[in-house]
């Protein structure tokens, strides 16, 4: 069945991805190459991390974030690793924490601010209750707190169109796939250019956080 799936015509496209910019919402097309280079990258930077196929993930984030977190979802199946979906609101914070009991969760992608409030409620020991995850990457409202309890907590971010992880090795500090993306500050703020690499033609856009940009050999380094 895959396999005659496969042999059928598909859209010119991979999708169309949205994002809030202020009052407004920019649309963006998503080509099949720019998904297959994203998922390169997010692969490269779960490896990094030590992400294995032994890994049980939660990763948790909405249908909406798929321009972003599909890449990592694909990497994941790449990898291997079992992975189980959540969402990052707080009326979903109940499965959260009953997959981080119940399953033998090592890896979680993509903790928000709204979830981990909802955790804390039921179980202040934060440090407790992700005793046993190696590695959380965390949305920048949750991240913290999360170090602030002395969970192995490293930084996640939705920058405009891209996405930003960190490494266990420098865990305040955003990676942006230089190779996809050019940022730069203007006034205390994060502006996002598409490079002719993209399908869409992304110019100056605001990242929606502040921050200041480094560069290294292969990727834009982002400090909020």
């Amino acid at each position: 069945m895959l396999e005659a799936a496969a042999r059928l015509p598909r859209s010119p496209i991979y999708g169309i991805g949205v994002w809030r910019s202020g009052n407004d919402f920019v649309d963006y097309e998503i080509g099949w190459d720019d998904l297959r280079r994203d998922v390169v990258w997010a692969r490269e930077q779960l490896l990094a991390a030590g992400v294995t196929g032994d890994d049980h993930v939660l990763i948790t984030t909405p249908n909406h974030e798929s321009p972003w977190l599909s890449p990592v979802v694909r990497a994941l199946r790449q990898i291997g690793a079992t992975y189980t979906p959540a969402e990052i609101y707080g009326w979903d914070c109940a499965r959260t924490l009953s997959v981080l009991e119940q399953m033998p969760i090592s890896v979680v992608i993509g903790l928000s601010g709204e979830t981990l409030a909802g955790v804390r409620a039921q179980k202040p020991d934060l440090a407790a209750v992700f005793a046993n995850v190696k590695i959380v990457w965390a949305r920048p409202e949750a991240h913290a707190e999360l170090v602030g309890s002395e969970v192995n907590s490293v930084l996640m971010a939705i920058l405009g169109p891209a996405l930003g992880m960190a490494s266990p090795s420098a865990p305040d500090v955003l990676r942006v796939d230089a190779a996809e993306w050019v940022i730069r500050e203007a006034g205390g703020e994060l502006l996002v250019s598409a490079t002719d690499a993209r399908t869409a033609r992304i110019t100056d856009v605001p990242a929606g956080v502040p921050g200041r940009v480094t560069t290294a050999e292969d990727a834009l380094l982002i400090q909020l």
